[in-house]
């Protein structure tokens, strides 16, 4: 037997409430995909800053060592490669090869005993990441003796993101 007292949901209460939930999920769906794109976004933006620094700060703190201003210290100095002998008496390369900064290192300046190379960063993007310049600062140069600063400009790009990262290097012993 059915009781006129007892209350109950009609069809009609029950289909608008399940829309009205519908409706409210997927605004909140929505929030949190957008959220997720962001973090993803800001994660390839800290992944492409964090390898352009740390591949230029490497070079950098090693440039600063190099031994002498001439040919025998400082031998290649090309737009995308630098070999020179540091202040403990090993030669150290790095170089852009395709879209990746490496490095290697010698023991000894001569003859060059290569090690083998360590890849410091890729998606890099800076063909020519290494300009060499005057006492002046602004005068480039291609003769060793004339060296007096090492600019570096590391490009690295991962998607859509990119960051450039340079610094200008005077090393110690460039009297």
């Amino acid at each position: 037997m059915k009781n006129l007292h007892s209350r109950g949901f009609t069809l009609i209460e029950i289909v608008i409430t399940i829309v009205i939930v519908s409706i409210i999920a997927g605004l909140g769906a929505l929030i949190v995909i957008q959220q997720v794109k962001s973090y993803a976004a800001e994660d390839t933006r800290s992944d492409v800053q964090y390898q352009a620094r740390l591949a230029v700060e490497r070079i950098a703190r090693e440039a600063r060592l190099i031994r002498d201003r001439d040919a025998t210290n400082l031998s290649t100095m090309a737009p995308a490669d630098l070999v020179f002998c540091d202040v403990t008496g090993k030669a150290v390369e790095f170089q852009v090869f395709g879209t990746t900064v490496r490095r290697q290192e010698s023991a000894t300046c001569s003859p060059f005993a290569w090690g083998g190379w360590n890849t410091l960063a890729s998606s890099i993007v800076s063909p020519a990441p290494f300009s060499y310049f005057q006492q002046d600062g602004i005068t480039t140069t291609i003769d060793p003796t004339q060296v007096w600063f090492i600019a570096i400009t590391i490009t690295a790009t991962q998607g859509t993101e990119s960051m450039t990262v340079q610094t200008r290097v005077h090393p110690m012993n460039f009297q």
